[in-house]
């Protein structure tokens, strides 16, 4: 049967590699690398976990941080853009445990004939997302409507740009060690620390605060996790 896939390819002009992920509609991610403008070599798919009851969102909250990996790591060359596609690729089936020897084998096929059928026209990847999800039968979230040239529909500052690669690369993101209330922001989670009677933030500190929790959100648009207070807290951990 077609297969409906939503995924990308980037490049790195400083590396001359390129990278293209996949991620098929019964949860499996595909990788594949090589040289530019050659043909790429399929890694091991990332299949999604068994017992996991929502395969598909929980894959493609990875497709989100490996885009977001990928562009801090310097492939910001769209070779093609984010994309939901019908294949006429059969999907290898996946076993009821797809881990250990019942792990699904790589599909170069499938990953080439999304390259040559994605179309051309740019896209954000969260609109591809949502176009899979619709293509697939998955409920998506409502979208904000966003007006025409207001702030929201701009590219993040740099700031942002910046934290949200730190967090894509495993770095926390904290408050000055001198206040009785901080932060910590990790891409796992938010954390406050606030001391006895609090303290007001400087304007520069309301800034750094408000680029880590606009990476966090970026990097984790569907997440589970809460901004948890700690009374009594002396500072960040």
């Amino acid at each position: 049967m077609p297969t409906t896939v939503v995924g990308f390819r980037l490049g790195c002009d400083a590396r001359s590699r390129q990278a293209t992920i996949v991620l098929t509609e019964s949860g499996v991610l595909h990788r594949s690398n090589g040289p530019l403008g050659s043909t790429s070599k399929s890694g091991r798919p990332d299949a999604p976990a068994s017992v996991d009851p929502h395969p598909v969102p929980r894959q493609a909250a990875k497709l989100r941080k490996l885009h977001a990996e990928l562009t801090g790591a310097g492939f910001s060359r769209v070779l093609v853009p984010p994309a939901c596609v019908r294949l006429e690729t059969d999907e290898h089936p996946l076993h009821a445990k797809p881990y250990g020897g019942n792990a699904p084998p790589p599909h170069p096929e499938l990953v080439e004939e999304f390259v040559g059928l994605a179309p051309t026209s740019s896209m954000p990847l969260d609109e591809a997302i949502r176009a899979f999800y619709t293509a697939v039968g998955i409920p998506s979230r409502p979208r904000n409507a966003v007006p025409v040239g207001s702030a929201a529909a701009q590219p993040f500052p740099p700031r942002v740009e910046r934290a949200l690669r730190a967090l894509a690369h495993g770095n926390a993101l904290t408050s000055s060690p001198r206040r009785g209330v901080g932060w910590r922001v990790t891409a796992g989670g938010v954390r406050l620390h606030v001391g006895p009677s609090g303290e007001a933030l400087t304007r520069q500190e309301v800034a750094d605060l408000q680029a880590a929790l606009s990476a966090w959100l970026r990097l984790n648009p569907q997440g589970p996790q809460a901004v948890v207070p700690e009374s009594g807290s002396q500072g960040p951990a």
